[in-house]
This record gives C-alpha cells, structure tokens and sequence, in this order.
C-alpha cells in the first residue's frame, strides 16, 4: 500500500488552506482600519475640544457690539474684539479674526492697533469648510447679527463636519 497524498487532496487542502487564509486576512485588515478610522475620529474630537474652549473664552470676552462677518463668496472671516489675548495674556483688548487660509489651515489672527503688533496662529489643519451663524432670538441665520449672544461655527475638519456652540456670557463693553 501507498503511503502519501494524491494530487486530488493536495489541492482540496490547499484550496481550504486559501480561503482559511483569506478569511484571516480579511479580518485583520477590517481591523487595521477600523483602529485607523478610530485614530482619526479621536484627534477630531480633540481638536473639536479645543477650538471649543478657545471660541467660548473668546466669546465669554467678547467686547460691545464687536461681531462681524466678512463673506467673500465661500470664504467666512469672523471678526471681533475680545480681551482673550493669547499674547498680552488678557491684559489688552486684541482684534480677532478666524478664517481658512490657501493651505487649509483654520486661522486665529490677532492684532492690537495701539502697539502694532499681529499674530498669526494655524489651529487646525486640514479645514476645508468653515461658516458662522448667529441666534436672532428665535432661529439661527447667517446674517451676522453685532451682539448675538449664541452663534454656531461649522467646521469640516478630515471630512467631518463639526458645529460648535459659541455662547457669549459676558458684554465687556
């Protein structure tokens, strides 16, 4: 008698053996990205935190009727003064203006006129969508309104769009 395998069960084993491995792989590889896809919703909330606190401290020290709004077509430039200065650390009033620059960043720039100074300060990267709109007292439109006490700002950060709840609590006038 002979001892071995016939061609016909090499091929049946290896043939398992395959599916055997591409069941293997398939489920690695779904985990590989569902791990990356959680990677990045976890740095979006992050970054959702963050620009979160800065726009409410920046809203909480909001001075008079300041709020602004410049739209050029699809670009959004908020626009107002507070005394939420990241440079003179709260001790004078500073000019703040938030937009999307050419490289997709969004941008915090502050200036105060009387010591001529301006700053600069890439936020966040990848921003490709970034628009306000202001509470009336009954709905939100994109009418900037001086001295809405609530505003939403969305922002598209990696694809996700996210909106932030601004509330102005103070009137530094």
């Amino acid at each position: 008698m002979k001892k071995g395998f016939t061609l016909l069960e090499l091929l049946i084993a290896a043939a398992i053996s395959s599916i055997v491995a591409l069941g293997v792989f398939s489920i690695f590889s779904s985990i590989a990205n569902m791990r990356d896809s959680s990677i990045t919703q976890s740095k979006n909330i992050i970054l959702q935190e963050s620009l979160t606190r800065l726009l409410n401290r920046d809203a909480r020290m909001m001075i008079g009727s300041t709020l602004a709004l410049d739209k050029a077509g699809q670009v959004y430039r908020l626009k107002f003064s507070t005394q939420n200065s990241m440079r003179f650390n709260k001790a004078l009033p500073v000019d703040v203006t938030y937009y999307i620059d050419d490289e997709n960043y969004l941008i915090r720039k502050e200036e105060n006129n009387d010591t001529a100074f301006s700053m600069e300060m890439r936020i966040i990267p990848n921003v490709t969508e970034f628009s306000v709109t202001f509470y009336d007292g009954t709905e939100y439109k994109e009418d900037a309104i001086a001295n809405a006490k609530l505003l939403n700002i969305t922002v598209k950060i990696n694809e996700q769009q996210i909106i932030i709840p601004v509330a102005r609590t103070m009137d530094n006038t």
